[in-house]
């Protein structure tokens, strides 16, 4: 078996296998652009991995291991893959992840959903009301 040489490459497969399904929005949430647009996890999907094979006993130190539960993993993970995501342009992304970091942590989920809805109601000039739940915007 070829053992995975980049940390990264776990995810790669999931993200590769799950992508085809991926809705990204013509605008993005927070401005309502439509240049250099991106789509946004608010559960990092290789925290989410790590934390789901941990919990679970799965290996994922080979290509093929992760191969092997990938399928599984997408269904148990459908909602945080699918639909806990926001198209974002490219200056809000970095924004984004310049407040909650690189890669943020999986309980800030509900944060950043929090942060997406401030930002956006600051542009149109309202004000959110956030719960901090992301079913509170949904």
């Amino acid at each position: 078996m070829a053992s995975n040489t980049n940390k990264r490459v776990a995810v790669k497969y999931v993200r590769d296998r799950a992508k085809s399904a991926y809705v990204k929005q013509n605008t993005c949430h927070i401005c309502g652009t439509s240049e250099d647009l991106e789509l946004h996890h608010t559960h990092s999907l290789t925290l989410l991995l790590n934390k789901w094979a941990e919990e679970n006993h799965k290996d994922i130190s080979t290509d093929e291991s992760v191969i092997a539960i990938r399928d599984e993993f997408i269904e148990l993970h459908y909602s945080e893959i699918y639909e806990e995501v926001y198209t974002l342009c490219n200056k809000h992304h970095v924004m984004l992840h310049g407040v909650y970091g690189k890669a943020p942590s999986l309980t800030s989920a509900s944060k950043q959903v929090g942060w997406i809805e401030k930002q956006k109601a600051k542009l149109l000039g309202i004000s959110p009301v956030v719960k901090g739940s992301f079913s509170d915007f949904y």
